[in-house]
């Protein structure tokens, strides 16, 4: 089906953005009754949108686009940091932004133990609340997004993830107060994390630094310094950098 999906959004061009559902099909190779299927389907959940002479490719598309965007620059520019942090803890090391409730990760670098069984990889997504990531971003936002990213349907994805709203707000108190987030079993059985939040000037996040390691294994407290002044130099190059005033 995904194959079939991709074949119809490759029908549109920078040339051509406007298509009907028979152009689609011919382009497509598809049938034209699938091909119909398949862009009713794209425009319920708008990647698609009509147009005057057929349909055209939606917002959710840009959105993706703008964040697949944002998601090159901001790894190219924390690539460094996070090459110097898995060298100097010897753990994974991860980039993650919020995307609605979820984090994002953008960049996974493994570390120099065995590979972890975790949820997350490049692109995937974890609810905010179960990740240090996640609360290491949240707790440098605006009540109304803290809100939003904690009215959901909290659910048990580790035997340690926090679901009341309570007690994630005093964990994000005191995120701000130390400038380091951790996560005990909460995304993943086995696996313990701590993070930093990568802040603009003027305060407000763009993404997250964090390490990863078995849990039992590894006292993150000991690794939390690292973490902490890795996001620090990143916020000092930022402050130079205009460009990301924009991520």
């Amino acid at each position: 089906m995904i194959a079939r999906v991709a074949d119809v959004l490759g029908a549109f061009t920078a040339e051509e953005p406007v298509l009907g559902v028979s152009e689609i099909a011919r382009r497509s190779g598809l049938a034209k009754s699938v091909t119909s299927r398949i862009v009713a389907d794209l425009v319920d959940e708008d990647f698609l949108e009509r147009a005057d002479q057929g349909v055209r490719v939606g917002i959710r598309l840009f959105e993706l686009g703008e964040l697949a965007q944002r998601s090159k620059e901001l790894r190219r520019f924390a690539l460094g940091a996070m090459a110097d942090l898995r060298q100097a803890t010897g753990l994974t090391v991860q980039l993650s932004v919020l995307k609605a409730t979820d984090q994002v990760y953008v960049e996974i670098l493994q570390g120099r133990s065995a590979q972890l069984d975790m949820r997350s990889r490049v692109g995937g997504r974890v609810p905010a609340y179960a990740t240090a990531g996640g609360k290491a971003v949240l707790a440098h936002l605006p009540e109304e997004a803290v809100e939003q990213a904690l009215a959901i349907d909290m659910t048990r994805l580790g035997p340690r993830t926090i679901t009341e709203p309570a007690l994630l707000r005093w964990h994000l108190a005191r995120v701000r107060v130390e400038g380091v987030a951790y996560e005990d079993e909460e995304s993943n059985v086995g696996i313990t994390c701590a993070a930093s939040a990568i802040l603009r000037p003027d305060g407000s996040p763009i993404a997250a630094i964090s390490v990863t390691g078995p849990a039992g294994q590894v006292d993150m407290s000991q690794f939390a310094p690292a973490v902490k002044t890795a996001a620090l130099g990143l916020n000092r190059r930022i402050r130079s950098n205009s460009v990301f005033n924009n991520l």
